[in-house]
């Protein structure tokens, strides 16, 4: 798609890269369709942003990128080079219809990835990016140490968690991920989105097992942080108004 005027050049030059990707990916498909996805053969190169494209995951993920944190192939499947664990079936395009969707939560989980690495000191074979092990559902982990030699990937003490949303408000938002931890926090047996209630039963055995732990939901233009501590059979939220310098943990 064009370039709104209004867009600022960080939002252009990814806009760029991401139509980059989609003339690649759909001259692939054109010449290779997949069985289950007849409209393969006819595949076009437009770019839908369901979400818009905000300027902070524009600059994030650029700085990302600029700094080696993150690989894009020309499918637009990108990998965390030297993550303590990264899955790797993670794509900035996905097929819509006869063209493709960015995928606008992966930009800022990457900015917010790059954020930690780049300004809070933290190494990446301390973090998991995208957790694909049986029963993840948070975004990110952070560990207190290290991946030792011949160690399972997810030994060691967890002390930071987070969850990256396309934006604040809205469908699948930031803010009402936010409003079902808080009334879960209050009554357990509160009625929430199955989504947000796995995130939650995440965030509490994490705690359970490995003590406090620092959060930080993150979108567009938000970063909140969180400091979670364990309550009995479940844990407790508290804000953290000022972002921490240094690591966390």
């Amino acid at each position: 798609m064009a370039a709104p005027r209004s867009w600022t050049p960080a939002q252009c030059q990814l806009n760029q890269l991401l139509a980059e990707c989609a003339e690649a990916y759909a001259s692939d498909l054109r010449g290779t369709p997949h069985p289950a996805y007849p409209r393969d053969a006819i595949r076009q190169p437009h770019l839908l942003y369901q979400r818009g494209l905000g300027q902070d995951e524009a600059v994030a993920f650029l700085r990302a990128q600029r700094h080696g944190l993150v690989e894009i192939k020309r499918d637009s499947n990108f990998l965390i080079p030297n993550a303590r664990a990264c899955s790797k079936n993670l794509h900035l395009l996905s097929r819509n219809d006869d063209h493709f969707r960015v995928n606008t939560e992966a930009l800022i989980h990457v900015g917010a990835y790059a954020e930690l690495i780049l300004d809070r000191g933290w190494k990446p074979s301390m973090l998991v990016f995208d957790p694909f092990f049986s029963g993840a559902a948070l975004d990110l982990w952070g560990y207190a140490k290290p991946a030792e030699t011949g160690s399972r990937l997810r030994d060691g003490r967890i002390t930071f968690v987070a969850e990256a949303k396309a934006r604040l408000h809205g469908r699948d938002s930031l803010s009402a991920l936010s409003s079902a931890f808080e009334r879960l926090q209050r009554d357990h047996s509160v009625v929430v989105e199955d989504g947000h209630r796995r995130k939650w039963q995440e965030l509490v055995d994490i705690v359970s097992k490995n003590g406090t732990v620092k959060m930080l939901l993150a979108a567009d233009g938000v970063r909140w942080w969180y400091e979670v501590r364990p309550n009995g059979t479940s844990v407790s939220l508290h804000r953290i108004s000022e972002p921490f310098i240094g690591r966390l943990q």
